[in-house]
């Protein structure tokens, strides 16, 4: 009687988020042979038209993923700068574009990469996650609809307001930080006088004007201090914030008059998640679920595409998945914590929140940055001493 040949086992993932790391975090898991389930509470997942960067890091790792037609067809190199400050009158500063940078809108953006992914990734949208068991060798998972099922590992990429970190550990209030501050942004109908971004602290406000290449609109990002026991008031806000990029410039007038006229305004908090640590026994956190720095940074796309191959990778080396998570978190903490303190110390610095002195702002920034560079050393000459081994 012939013997039945029977392949390996595939372990199992779920992925609960399909925004940039859920997605992400989906395709390099089924690249190295999990059997993936790609789940997101919203039918609709990606509304949002804003604006969306990519640095260096993640167009490299965004190629690696077979995405160069992405790159090619829904984003756009970042354009050159005008950095305005100043209080009795606008100072300027122009910085050149850089080409290794792209931007892109988040919306189109991301539906293309959830596209991209294989046909093998199961993926269930308008189905959120209730529940999760830890057992002896796996996790139980429940399911809005009533279903459950069990998986060797859990990906929590389901970003700021994350249900994952809710179940295994922290709530929202012990795991984000807030300061006072809210986002203000508008698509105005207008193009951005000669395409180039204006990035401007005045009046206790830190705006970013950039152009949409794809189209002849604006987007105006603008970061302003709100009481926390205020309930914003959002056209007030907008009208404020026009107020200020009209006197930015002759230049900005006409921005500013289309911004007013818009009814594509949203408003949303400045928020980091900050937690000691983003894994716990076969559970782990990726992308904003773990590390939010905050869309004013424009480092969340480097963060999640870069963990997710990060974390794919460390899987790959071993079967212990709590050994892969704390070699995640030893490679993209680091940088997490650094964008997170840089970006934090420059709204504050610009807006004057929380009552602090910009001195003690820069001072607290550099301490952090100098607080990163031996843990990054570290990891520099562990990947030297690797390659010469090699």
């Amino acid at each position: 009687m012939a013997s039945e040949t029977v392949g390996p086992v595939r372990r199992r993932a779920l992925v609960v988020g399909c925004g940039m790391a859920g997605c992400a975090a989906a395709w390099w898991l089924e690249h190295e042979g999990w059997e993936v389930v790609l789940v997101d509470k919203e039918v609709e997942p990606y509304p949002s038209s804003y604006l969306l960067q990519l640095d260096a890091q993640a167009v490299r790792v965004l190629r690696l993923m077979g995405g160069q037609e992405i790159i090619d067809q829904v984003t756009f190199a970042a354009p050159a700068m005008s950095v305005r400050w100043g209080t009795r009158r606008v100072r300027e500063l122009k910085i050149d574009g850089d080409g290794e940078w792209r931007l892109a809108r988040r919306s189109v953006l991301l539906s293309r990469l959830f596209a991209h992914l294989p046909a093998t990734v199961q993926t269930r949208l308008g189905v959120g996650l209730e529940a999760l068991e830890h057992r002896s060798h796996d996790v139980l998972a429940r399911f809005s609809d009533g279903s459950t099922e069990s998986f060797d590992m859990v990906v929590g990429a389901d970003g700021l307001h994350s249900t994952v970190r809710r179940l295994t550990l922290a709530s929202q209030a012990h795991s984000v930080y807030l300061n006072g501050l809210s986002h203000v942004w508008i698509n105005a109908d207008v193009p951005l006088p000669d395409g180039r971004a204006v990035i401007a602290s005045r009046e206790g406000m830190l705006s970013l004007i950039y152009p949409f290449l794809d189209t002849d609109q604006t987007s105006v990002m603008a970061v302003v201090p709100v009481p926390s026991v205020t309930t914003p008031d959002e056209s007030m806000l907008v009208e404020r914030v026009c107020d200020m990029v009209e006197r930015l410039g002759p230049d900005m007038r006409a921005v500013a008059v289309a911004a007013r006229k818009s009814r594509d305004t949203k408003l949303t908090r400045f928020s980091q998640v900050r937690l000691p640590r983003w894994y716990t026994r076969r559970v782990v956190l990726l992308g904003d679920s773990a590390h939010c720095i905050d869309p004013v940074s424009g480092m969340g796309a480097h963060a999640s595409l870069q963990g997710a191959k990060t974390l794919a990778e460390s899987l790959r080396d071993t079967d212990d998945v709590t050994a892969a998570f704390a070699r995640l978190e030893a490679e993209i903490r680091p940088f997490a914590k650094t964008a997170q303190s840089i970006t934090a110390r420059a709204v504050e610095f610009s807006t004057g929140v929380q009552g602090r002195s910009r001195v003690a702002t820069l001072a607290g920034g550099a301490g952090d940055l100098l607080a990163t560079i031996p843990a990054a050393l570290t990891r520099f000459n562990s990947r030297r001493r690797a390659v010469r081994r090699a």
